[in-house]
């Protein structure tokens, strides 16, 4: 059992697999492994469940400890619990819509322990149970609790296996300066593009103990509803959420990103992405400053003309007359007819158009 834990992320269906035997050497009918954030389920996986088994739990909010006698019972990090603890639990308040749904699904009885508490998290680990099993023995628990550790140090394994797929969309994004936050499967914000960082503030939103908060209560509640979507991988709805700064309007779209089928949430579940006009001719203007500026660099090294002088050739050479050189430049057209003085006699022409056609047949050059 330990070894299939040890493989379950390593192999296809290995974390279904490992559940099942863990489930046939504690002689229950499943095995469980899950996670619950602050506010969302990551995953909840369970062999040979009936495929409505987390809709019927999710309907009723069969997560939250005032209703699931199992959360509510929840010890420190590799302490089993059991029946025992149900009962005594189940003896001060009972929840009877939870009660009729784990009967109806078969799977009152069991012995669970939380594997590890992360922030905002806690992953658990179960055997479920039904009549035909009945409750568990001491020696079916202590099953359990030996294969805790194990399991924590394959669910450590695919965090790091998660996460190298994680830097490589973060790198993306970055290249190509998209403005956006990546949303992890406990809600939490695991990254925010150069770009977004720009982009938030107090008067738009910002990440608030892990978490993307919008600053006004009523577009903080749509932007929670889809990010809630997205993490159920279920359609946010055209992208028409629209926040105000003081730099202008940002329109926000929220879409759950693909995953595989055995994933923990460490991985980015979700992507937010902001477009803002303004935001959008900056980005323009930095282009075409960054294009301006590889241009003039060329024109330097093959024409042997200082940083000033190659700017002025570079802006002529793209179809800029005399006046929008000098106003690109912050300078006077006097001043701009002076440096050509001086461009003429280093590249050995003596009228503008020369030029011209010089500095266009070094950058087709350099294109090629």
């Amino acid at each position: 059992m330990a070894e299939a834990f040890a493989r379950a992320p390593l192999s296809e269906d290995g974390w279904d697999n490992a559940l099942r035997a863990l489930a046939e050497a504690t002689g229950s009918a499943h095995g469980q492994l899950l996670a619950v954030g602050k506010q969302h389920l990551s995953f909840n996986w369970a062999n040979d469940v009936p495929e409505s088994f987390v809709a019927e739990l999710d309907r009723i909010d069969g997560y939250n400890p005032q209703v699931n006698y199992r959360v509510g019972t929840v010890r420190a990090p590799l302490e089993v619990s059991w029946e025992v603890h149900y009962d005594a639990l189940r003896a001060r308040h009972t929840d009877e819509a939870y009660l009729e749904t784990v009967r109806r699904l078969d799977v009152e009885h069991g012995a669970q322990m939380v594997l590890a508490n992360k922030p905002g998290a806690f992953f658990g680990l179960a055997i479920l149970r039904g009549e035909a099993q009945g409750r568990t023995t001491e020696a079916e628990r202590d099953i359990l609790s030996r294969v805790g550790p194990e399991v924590l140090a394959a669910i450590r394994l695919q965090d790091s296996i998660e996460h190298q797929g994680t830097r490589l969309l973060q790198g993306s994004l970055d290249t190509v300066r998209t403005a956006a936050i990546l949303i992890d499967g406990m809600a939490q914000v695991c990254h925010v593009t150069q770009t977004a960082q720009a982009m938030l503030g107090p008067d738009l939103m910002q990440v608030r103990a892990g978490t993307l908060r919008a600053t006004r209560p009523d577009l903080d509640r749509q932007l929670q509803a889809r990010i809630g979507l997205a993490l159920r991988g279920l359609d946010t709805g055209p992208a028409d959420l629209w926040m105000r700064s003081e730099a202008g309007l940002v329109l926000t779209d929220v879409r759950a990103l693909p995953r595989e089928k055995w994933n923990m949430g460490f991985s980015p579940r979700v992507i937010v992405t902001l477009r803002s006009p303004i935001a959008t001719e900056a980005l323009a203007r930095e282009d075409a400053q960054g294009q301006l500026l590889a241009k003039a660099d060329q024109l330097c090294a093959a024409l042997d003309l200082t940083a000033a002088e190659a700017q002025v050739v570079a802006l002529l050479a793209i179809g800029h007359p005399r006046s929008e050189v000098a106003v690109r430049r912050g300078v006077s057209v006097q001043t701009v007819a002076s440096q050509l003085r001086t461009i003429f006699v280093k590249c050995g022409v003596n009228r503008e158009s020369e030029l011209v056609v010089m500095a266009r047949a070094v950058l087709e050059t350099a294109a090629h």
